[in-house]
């Protein structure tokens, strides 16, 4: 907004103080834009009251949404006897258990070059001589060749090339374990027996039988075959300095006798739902060195989980009807009339019928399995000052007795067949979460649900909020007019001022020229 500005040279003629004069005016006329921004105020912080009550209002609508799924109340724990067997489960996991021995962790191949004195490239002879020459191919795992030209022969600037190299699937480092002397050691990115493999094989080029000069390399490297290719793999060759170790498949072995594999270390669906992921192998049993112990991962109902979500959603509901009574609290009012104390939307209709809304949606009766009875019979009641409150003993031993009933109780969205499709019955049979939804839904709106005939739909509170920024808008525009308006009037009140003086000023020049000529006519 622009500021008005009412300075001016005071009247010089009449001793008026003009600029007060036009400062008292223009203060008169913007009685009506210090209003309305006034109202925009009230408005925001009615706003931001909406707002807060409405994402109370969201929490309850994703806590009885939670409970509406029907994984909810099928939840499951996975549990293990070996700390080295880590376990998971997916909403799907089945109740049972498995026990198995670890006989082998999964691993890529890891090649090791023998000790070099110096990492140096005055040292690039005898490296590139223990690596079968430079550049380098790598064969990948899939076969295919990828070369590696370092920069130099040093250990860094070959370890360098090997990570630099893309999809290559290895990765390499020098390692010092001495007093200058240092090894280089290159290992597979992947585990398994196949998707952990590599060989390192002497400048072979596009050709897989020959080198890069046309010619086979035999001396100094065996002349074994991998995955079917004629190269020489100088990681194979004690002759080189290397030592390696063999890229291999996690294995267990099933109580049943049944041996399984895995190219990484997790195995999963043995039972369904159930994943379990092992760290290293099963000790040999002391009184039976050729037998190993076992582990047992379980798969259990979880009777808590499911009671940590009704608590949610009961903390959710206290926590809207929290935010409810402060935000429409009534005020106190002074003897002298003022008022204070009260919230932001004290007496607002809308609060008053949600907060109902929300009390009756829990402690009403509930005919969802065809028989009157009460959340109370599940744990959650109301108390005098308007409260939930959540008895976890009670809904877990309603929980063990009758699960299936108690999902109804709670969670049942009452439906029926129309033209063939399924909508929503409004029949009063709804479960109590299913009733604070419906509740939600009405106060901050729901997205279009066809699979039950649930329309989009706009809410109470949201639409108020809309109307109140639309009405702030408004109130803006109304303001702007009005900095033009008093621009406006600040330019008359000058001019006027200014003209009056001007008049003033001819006037005490005709009373000083009257009064001369009145002096002359008595001399």
């Amino acid at each position: 907004m622009s500021t008005i500005s009412s300075s001016s040279v005071d009247g010089l003629v009449s001793g008026l103080q003009t600029s007060s004069i036009i400062s008292s005016l223009i203060a008169v006329d913007s009685a009506t834009q210090t209003r309305l921004k006034s109202s925009v105020s009230s408005t925001q912080l009615k706003i931001t009251a909406y707002q807060s009550v409405s994402s109370k209002m969201l929490a309850v609508q994703e806590a009885a949404t939670k409970l509406q799924a029907a994984t909810a109340w099928t939840p499951t724990k996975a549990t293990s006897s070996d700390k080295s067997v880590a376990v998971s489960t997916t909403e799907a996991a089945s109740a049972g258990s498995v026990s198995f021995s670890v006989t082998g962790v999964a691993a890529g191949r890891t090649v090791t070059s023998a000790i070099f004195n110096s990492k140096a490239a005055d040292k690039g002879a005898e490296l590139t001589s223990a690596l079968g020459g430079s550049p380098l191919d790598v064969v990948r795992s899939d076969g295919k060749f990828v070369t590696i030209t370092p920069s130099s022969g040093d250990l860094e600037a070959v370890a360098k090339a090997v990570n630099d190299a893309a999809d290559l699937g290895i990765k390499a480092v020098a390692i010092r374990v001495g007093d200058g002397q240092y090894r280089l050691q290159i290992t597979s990115t992947k585990t398994g027996a196949s998707e952990g493999d590599f060989k390192i094989v002497p400048s072979v080029g596009g050709n897989a039988s020959t080198g890069r000069d046309g010619k086979l390399r035999e001396v100094g490297f065996d002349a074994q075959d991998f995955a079917d290719l004629n190269v020489q793999d100088v990681t194979r060759t004690g002759g080189t300095g290397y030592t390696a170790s063999s890229s291999k498949d996690a294995s267990i072995l099933l109580a049943t006798g049944d041996p399984m594999t895995s190219p990484t270390n997790t195995f999963s669906d043995i039972i369904a739902g159930l994943s379990f992921t092992v760290s290293a192998e099963s000790p040999f049993k002391a009184d039976a060195p050729t037998e190993r112990e076992k582990a047992t991962v379980s798969v259990a109902p979880n009777s808590a989980a499911v009671a940590a979500s009704m608590k949610a959603l009961v903390d959710a509901a206290n926590a809207a009807l929290d935010d409810v009574a402060l935000q429409s609290r009534a005020a106190s009012v002074s003897a002298d009339g003022s008022v204070t104390g009260g919230g932001t939307l004290r007496g607002d209709p809308a609060l008053r019928s949600l907060r109902s809304q929300i009390i009756e949606a829990v402690t009403g009766n509930i005919t969802a399995t065809g028989i009157n009875t009460s959340a109370a019979s599940f744990g959650v009641e109301s108390t005098r000052d308007g409260k939930l409150v959540f008895k976890e003993g009670s809904f877990l031993a309603a929980y063990e007795k009758d699960p299936t009933g108690l999902k109804d109780l709670v969670a049942k969205r009452s439906t029926t067949v129309v033209d063939g499709k399924t909508v929503v019955a409004d029949d009063g049979k709804d479960g109590i979460a299913t009733r604070l939804r419906n509740v939600v839904d009405q106060a901050i709106g729901r997205k279009e649900d066809t699979a039950i005939g649930l329309k989009a739909l706009d809410g109470t509170i949201t639409q108020i909020i809309t109307n109140q920024n639309i009405s702030i808008a408004d109130l803006k525009n109304r303001i702007a007019d009005w900095d033009v308006k008093l621009k406006d009037k600040q330019a008359y009140y000058q001019k006027y001022y200014g003209a009056l003086e001007v008049q003033l000023g001819k006037l005490q020049s005709q009373s000083s020229w009257l009064a001369g000529q009145l002096s002359n006519l008595g001399s």
